[in-house]
C-alpha cells in the first residue's frame, strides 16, 4: 500500500500545477525613476526627478483561461502612473494604458477594448525610444506613435501567430458617435516578416478627427497628448494618416535598426480642433531614424541613434527640421533591476507648426527656449 500512498499525492500535485498553468492571472509592473538635467527648458536649466524615462511606470493584470482545442480566453488591464506623485497617467484614466478582453486561437489573438494601434505594435520594436533609449529618445513629439503616446478606444484588433516568420495585424476603432459611424473612428493594418537575424515590418493607420479621437481634446482645445510643437498646430486636421516601415539586422552581439514614417494631417481647418494659424491643406512630417545597439556582456548594453525629422511648408510657412542624437548605456543588476545613463541632444531650424521659430524639444519634455536642447538622465528601473 505504501507505493499507492506515494503516487496519489504526486499525481494530485501534477494535476494542480497543470490547472494553474492553463488558468492564470498575473500581477506585473515597472517602476522607473531617474534624475534628469535638461538645458534651456522653459528659459533655464532644469534639475528634476523624472518618472518613467526608459519605461513608463505601470502596473497591470493579465490572465488566461484554457478553453480547449488550442483556444483560450485572455485579458489585460494596465495602469500608468507617475511614481513621483502617484498621479494617474493617460489623462487620469485608471487603466489608461490597456484595457481589453479577447480570444487566443491557433491562428492569432482577437481582442476588444482600449489597445495600442499597429504602428506601436509592429514598428515600435525597431525604434530606439520604444526599445532602449526611452521617452526623450523617441522621435519629435512621438508624432508617429511608435512610442505609444495614444491608444485606440472601442477597438477590435486581430494579430496573427507567425507563419514561416510572417505575421499580420488589423484593427478598427469604432467612433461611437450616434448617426455617424466614421466620426472619431480609426483603422490600421500591418505586416512583419522575420528570417534569421533580419526583420522588417510595415504599417498604415487612418484616424478620423485625431484631436478628439486619440489626443483627448475637444473641437476647441488642444489634446493633452499633443505637447510637441512640431505638430501641435495641426490638430484641426480632419484625418491623420501614418505610413511607416521599420527593419533591423542582428549580427553577433549587435543589432542595427531603422525606421521611416510619413505622418500626414489632412484637411487642416476642418473644425475638428483649434486652428490659431488659420491653416488649410495638409501638414506632413517625415521622420527617419538609424540606430545601433551592442551588448558587451549579458549585463551591459550600449546604444546610439540618429533621428532626422522634416515638416513640410503649410500656407507659406517654411516648415522645420529637427536633428537628434541619443547615446547611452544600461547595466542589469539582476534579471529584474537595471541602472542607466543616457544623453540626448537636439537642434531645430525653420518654423514649427505654431508658426514660430522652431524650438528644440524632446518627446514628453518641455520645449527649449532656443533651437538647441541637451538632456542627461541617470536612473534605476525595477520590474515585478
Amino acid at each position: 500500500m505504501k507505493p499507492a500512498h506515494v503516487v496519489l499525492p504526486l499525481a494530485c500535485c501534477f494535476i494542480t500545477l497543470q490547472a494553474q498553468a492553463q488558468n492564470s492571472v498575473t500581477l506585473y509592473g515597472i517602476i522607473d525613476e531617474a534624475f534628469q538635467y535638461t538645458t534651456n527648458q522653459g528659459g533655464g536649466h532644469a534639475y528634476q526627478l523624472q518618472s518613467g524615462t526608459l519605461s513608463a511606470s505601470r502596473f497591470g493584470f493579465k490572465g488566461r483561461e484554457d478553453l480547449g482545442n488550442g483556444y483560450a480566453a485572455i485579458f489585460q488591464i494596465e495602469n500608468g502612473f507617475n511614481s513621483n506623485t502617484g498621479k494617474l497617467g493617460q489623462n487620469g484614466r485608471l487603466f489608461g494604458r490597456q484595457s481589453w478582453v479577447g480570444i487566443a486561437s491557433p491562428y492569432g489573438n482577437f481582442m476588444l477594448g482600449r489597445q495600442y494601434d499597429l504602428n506601436t505594435d509592429f514598428i515600435g520594436p525597431f525604434e530606439s525610444g520604444y526599445m532602449w533609449s526611452g521617452g526623450p529618445g523617441t522621435q519629435p513629439g512621438d508624432n508617429n506613435n511608435f512610442n505609444g503616446s495614444y491608444r485606440l478606444n472601442n477597438a477590435a484588433k486581430f494579430v496573427s501567430v507567425p507563419f514561416n516568420g510572417l505575421k499580420v495585424g488589423a484593427a478598427y476603432s469604432f467612433g461611437g458617435v450616434p448617426g455617424s459611424a466614421a466620426n472619431n473612428s480609426a483603422y490600421s493594418g500591418a505586416v512583419s516578416w522575420t528570417i534569421g537575424g533580419f526583420a522588417i515590418a510595415g504599417s498604415y493607420s487612418h484616424i478620423d478627427r485625431p484631436n478628439t479621437s486619440v489626443y483627448d481634446g475637444t473641437p476647441t482645445t488642444t489634446g493633452v497628448v499633443v505637447s510637441g510643437l512640431s505638430y501641435s498646430g495641426f490638430v484641426s486636421a480632419r484625418s491623420l494618416q501614418i505610413a511607416a516601415v521599420g527593419a533591423s539586422y542582428a549580427l553577433g552581439n549587435g543589432v542595427l535598426g531603422g525606421t521611416f514614417s510619413n505622418v500626414a494631417f489632412k484637411g487642416l481647418g476642418s473644425g475638428a480642433g483649434p486652428n490659431p494659424e488659420g491653416y488649410s491643406g495638409t501638414g506632413v512630417l517625415n521622420s527617419f531614424e538609424a540606430n545601433y545597439l551592442y551588448r558587451f556582456t549579458p549585463a551591459l548594453q550600449v546604444g546610439t541613434a540618429f533621428i532626422y525629422t522634416r515638416s513640410n511648408s503649410v500656407n507659406g510657412a517654411p516648415g522645420a527640421i529637427y536633428r537628434q542624437i541619443d547615446l547611452g548605456a544600461t547595466y542589469s543588476l539582476s534579471k529584474r533591476t537595471d541602472v542607466y545613463l543616457w544623453g540626448y541632444g537636439q537642434t531645430a531650424s525653420g518654423t514649427n507648426s505654431m508658426g514660430s521659430p522652431a524650438l528644440a524639444q524632446f518627446a514628453f519634455t518641455t520645449a527649449s527656449s532656443t533651437n538647441r536642447q541637451l538632456a542627461v538622465v541617470t536612473g534605476i528601473r525595477h520590474r515585478f
